[in-house]
């Protein structure tokens, strides 16, 4: 009797079954982050592809930052044949993610600041 798996490979949030798949998934960003075409591009990129934890909890990437990174690079990507990838529609994400990681990241600065002494 053969043991059939049922088990489905598991992909992340953007798509990629691996590490290497994600990994290869970035290179393609390496010109326009090297040109500089928007200072939000590497942050966006980080919480897609390494999302910060609140509350145990892996934070979606935040729209307006999506936005911006794609209203820096967008056209210039075009130019070079290669549309914003679906992957990375911006509509996909939420403005609420924005909110939770700019309120732990100012939690976490006020309780640096009173725990020195």
């Amino acid at each position: 009797m053969k043991h059939k798996d049922n088990t489905k490979s598991k992909r992340n949030k953007s798509g990629h079954k691996s590490q290497e798949e994600a990994k290869l998934a970035i290179q393609q960003f390496v010109p326009l982050i090297k040109v500089e075409c928007s200072p939000h591009l590497k942050p966006f990129l980080c919480s897609v592809f390494t999302p910060q934890c609140v509350s145990g909890r892996a934070q979606p990437p935040c729209r307006t930052l999506c936005e911006q990174a794609r209203s820096g690079c967008g056209r210039l990507m075009n130019s070079l044949g290669s549309p914003w990838p679906e992957a990375l529609k911006c509509e996909s994400f939420t403005t609420e993610s924005c909110e939770e990681v700019r309120m732990h990241s100012l939690s976490l600065k006020f309780r640096a600041m009173f725990s020195r002494g």
